[in-house]
């Protein structure tokens, strides 16, 4: 007997595939859909045919649209968590200078996961507040580690005695994170030079002169 072609023939091949790989790709191929749709116009029934497989498969690993979001977006705030957070615990004994290498880190991150970051920053919002709530963390995780570093520099004489932590990190965190709605691969600056660049232009906002002179990069 012939094999099956079409998307019946899609649908056997992916169904066959290690739960792992299809979880894997089941979250890429949402992200992607909710990207290019918005989280209220995509259907699960686009996604299962993206992949290859039936709607009522899909129910195997989430049971509503909602969960899948959550777990879209989860996955996007814990990767770029670990990211910053495995930064900011570096080796260098300078709270600035690791505030430096967190903020260059995060926007490196960003502008090579600009679908993804997308996803986040536009439909984080769908979600009940409780599963928002459980995406960030209730001390706002993410947040956290710009505002702890900030902290830590002040205690150290490395920032400005009017900065408030808390404001400062938001502001940092801000307009970090806007480089998603700008940035293009074959543009006219690449990832490490915004970074860089965005880096420095917020070290220099907050750090007081000591800061400046002990900050070495």
């Amino acid at each position: 007997m012939a094999n099956p072609t079409g998307l019946a023939g899609r649908r056997s091949a992916a169904e066959r595939k290690p739960r792992k790989e299809r979880w894997a790709e089941l979250i890429e191929t949402a992200t992607q859909v909710f990207y290019e749709r918005g989280y209220e116009a995509a259907s699960l029934q686009e996604i299962a045919n993206r992949i290859g497989m039936l709607k009522g498969s899909l129910y195997y690993y989430i049971q509503s649209k909602e969960d899948l979001l959550f777990e879209v977006v989860n996955e996007v705030h814990q990767k770029g968590l670990a990211v910053v957070t495995a930064l900011a615990q570096g080796p260098s004994p300078s709270p600035l200078e690791r505030l430096h290498r967190v903020i260059r880190g995060h926007v490196e991150h960003t502008c090579h996961n600009l679908v993804p970051t997308a996803v986040f920053l536009h439909e984080l919002s769908a979600l009940p507040e409780d599963r928002r709530r459980q995406v960030l963390g209730d001390k706002h995780s993410y947040q956290g580690v710009f505002r702890s570093l900030i902290e830590e520099a002040k205690a150290a004489g490395e920032v400005r005695e009017d900065v408030d932590p808390k404001l400062a990190a938001l502001s940092i965190l801000g307009s970090a994170n806007w480089v998603y709605r700008w940035y293009r691969p074959d543009g006219e600056f690449s990832a490490q030079q915004i970074a860089s660049h965005l880096a420095e232009t917020a070290i220099r906002g907050i750090a007081s002169e000591a800061g400046l002179a002990s900050c070495t990069r």
